[in-house]
């Protein structure tokens, strides 16, 4: 009776700066997971997961959270419902396009592997705003959106250093090893269609944990790049272990 009664009082007034807050955070990085969230607003994860928990009662965030998580370590999913897709995009963003919206309405039914994708980009945006210096930049996938001429499907994270070359990271866990090297052809392309806004393409970070896997990575990229005559002076593909390895931020 009491959630039921919390629930009709939530939905019946007006959403505060911290909530809207949260949600345009769950805009920009798809998925949510208490502990990406306390760690990207630097506050404590009851208070995160308060966050989440009061807007998922509310109707504006859904959650996933099978049973087979706890086994696997893995914290519940937030992500926006069509309840609170409508209330941003009426309320607060203007800003995009129907077909940035509509791809968002089957959020609650996309791959765990897709899904697992967005929160680890989430950790890795954390781990990357910590080492930042002051006036650079991240964008996610919803910034990069409307940027020209970039790779599709977009990157994971595209970095623009305060006194050095932009840079995108991908993360290729999880990813058959084929696929990563599709990508890194995929890069070649955008790269040669000259339809980039950029002075310099961004050189491309492939973060990728097997060691072995790294080293054909390494090679691959080479030999692409020298098949179709490019060089350093071009872009660079770095092939490293972790976001620690990026150095360029």
């Amino acid at each position: 009776m009491f959630s039921l009664l919390y629930y009709v009082y939530v939905m019946s007034r007006q959403l505060n700066n911290k909530q809207i807050t949260t949600l345009k955070i769950a805009l920009k990085f798809r998925y949510v997971t208490t502990d990406n969230l306390a760690k990207y607003r630097d506050i404590t994860n009851n208070s995160a997961y308060s966050a989440l928990e009061i807007l998922h009662k509310a109707g504006y965030l859904g959650k996933i959270h099978n049973k087979s998580y706890r086994l696997l370590n893995k914290s519940a999913r937030y992500y926006l419902t069509l309840e609170g897709l409508k209330y941003l995009r009426k309320e607060t963003v203007s800003q995009f396009n129907d077909a940035l919206w509509n791809s968002r309405k089957n959020d609650a039914k996309k791959s765990a592997e897709f899904i697992d994708l967005q929160v680890a980009i989430h950790a890795a945006y954390n781990q990357l705003e910590a080492r930042l210096r002051h006036g650079s930049h991240i964008m996610t996938a919803l910034e990069t959106y409307v940027v020209v001429g970039i790779i599709k499907p977009l990157p994971g994270l595209l970095i623009e250093p305060k006194s050095s070359t932009h840079f995108f990271v991908e993360l290729a866990d999880g990813q058959h090893l084929f696929l990563v090297k599709k990508r890194i052809r995929k890069y070649i392309e955008n790269y040669e269609s000259n339809e980039w806004e950029w002075d310099a393409y961004p050189d491309v970070y492939i973060v990728r944990s097997s060691a072995t896997d790294r080293t054909r990575l390494r090679k691959y990229a080479e030999e692409q790049m020298d098949d179709n005559y490019l060089d350093a002076d071009d872009f660079s593909f770095h092939v490293v272990g972790g976001t620690s390895s990026i150095k360029s931020v």
